[in-house]
């Protein structure tokens, strides 16, 4: 009989699972105030530094290598055709409050936060902070091929942090805004409504081609021509930073679903989203493997600073553009800050905040649907979409 192992590439697989699922049961039962992917990290982090997890756990399972041959490129053009074009031009001052707030948090990093804690520190908390998961995963696996395993998983801390800063700010202010309008002190003004979709016509999608492998194939397609853009503008001045190809995935997904290539929302109609989130979540654990406690005590200054620093100037950002565009301070600095918090979690914030007001029901529902697109679309313009582009842009600017 041979020797039994007990870390095999499944049992790996297993506690990684098992480590996720706990992260996921605390986040549901905080009404996602705590970060699951942050519980996660601190059981592999304890797990790391006495020795009861190998430092090759992870990469024994090959969950990482899907990441990085094709999980994230299929994540992005899945995420270029979640965009509501039509939601985003109604709600246009929230999706300008939310863009100008990270114009803030990029001027902020490469100066105050800069000089305050240091410029890599400053500049690989700046695409976290902007945004969710991907942004940090592309920051981290930018800092892990320049050999800084520190950066890596600092970059990820902040993703799991940053909604203990982000989700009492957006509370507050949200729960302000709220009270502002029972006291008659702000007025909601007229209602948006955006109009439904009208059906048109699929560019190549026969019935029968809308099997799960075809859709899958076709955003492999869409993936790998984003790459030759890409790959056509290296070496070019700026440009080249523009086409980074996770951007152009993105952009890739958005046009071809636009032309109707590609159907809405096609990693979920795929059925795959689930794994490829799987594969993204392993750089999470990864990169603290080969971190001492001395490396992690050293982060906790410029983590706790870059957050703070860089959610003031967001809040603040948003609110000088929300004076030009006439929206109130208080909503301004809630969308501002949805940067750091996304989807359930901006949902849960308007939930129960409107739950909570002394009001009758008619109101609570009108306000509830003037408040709820608003933080909506400002943690999709902010997570889903800008926060790669300024992960792509930044990336290089820091390695």
């Amino acid at each position: 009989m041979s020797e039994f192992v007990l870390w095999t590439p499944l049992f790996s697989f297993l506690i990684f699972m098992l480590f996720f699922s706990v992260g996921d049961w605390v986040s549901n039962l905080t009404k996602s105030k705590v970060s699951g992917m942050l519980i996660a990290m601190l059981l592999y982090l304890v797990g790391f530094q006495t020795g009861i997890i190998p430092a090759s756990s992870i990469n024994d399972t090959g969950i990482p290598a899907i990441a990085s041959n094709f999980a994230i490129m299929l994540i992005l053009v899945g995420m270029g055709t979640m965009i509501h074009i039509k939601q985003l031009v109604a709600q246009w001052k929230t999706v300008v409050v939310a863009l100008v707030g990270l114009v803030g948090l990029a001027l902020c990093s490469f100066t105050i936060s800069s000089w305050l804690f240091g410029r890599e520190w400053a500049l690989c908390a700046s695409a976290p902070i902007s945004g969710g998961i991907i942004a940090g995963q592309m920051t981290s696996q930018a800092a892990l091929d320049a050999g800084r395993a520190d950066l890596a998983a600092f970059a990820m801390l902040v993703i799991g942090c940053q909604g203990f800063v982000g989700i009492p700010i957006c509370n507050f202010f949200t729960r302000m805004y709220c009270n502002g309008i029972l006291q008659g002190k702000i007025q909601m003004g007229e209602k948006i409504v955006v109009g439904e979709e009208t059906h048109k016509r699929s560019f190549l999608d026969f019935k029968w081609m809308a099997g799960d492998n075809t859709i899958m194939l076709k955003m492999a397609v869409v993936g790998w021509l984003g790459y030759l853009v890409s790959y056509a503008c290296s070496g070019i001045p700026i440009i080249s930073n523009l086409t980074n190809a996770n951007i152009m995935y993105l952009v890739m997904g958005i046009i071809f679903c636009v032309l109707g290539f590609l159907p809405a929302n096609a990693h979920v109609k795929a059925h795959m989203n689930g794994l490829l989130m799987v594969a993204v979540l392993s750089v999470v654990p990864g990169s603290l493997a080969a971190l001492s406690l001395q490396d992690l005590l050293n982060m906790i200054v410029p983590l706790v600073g870059t957050l703070l620093v860089g959610a003031a100037f967001v809040c603040l950002f948003g609110a000088i553009a929300g004076k030009f565009l006439k929206v109130h301070w208080t909503i301004a600095f809630a969308i501002a800050i949805c940067c750091t918090i996304g989807y359930p979690g901006t949902q849960i914030i308007v939930d129960e905040v409107v739950r909570s007001l002394d009001c009758d029901e008619e109101t609570r529902v009108e306000i509830y649907e003037h408040v709820l697109p608003q933080i909506i679309v400002s943690g999709f313009t902010s997570v889903t979409v800008a926060s790669v582009f300024f992960a792509g842009i930044i990336c290089p600017l820091i390695f």
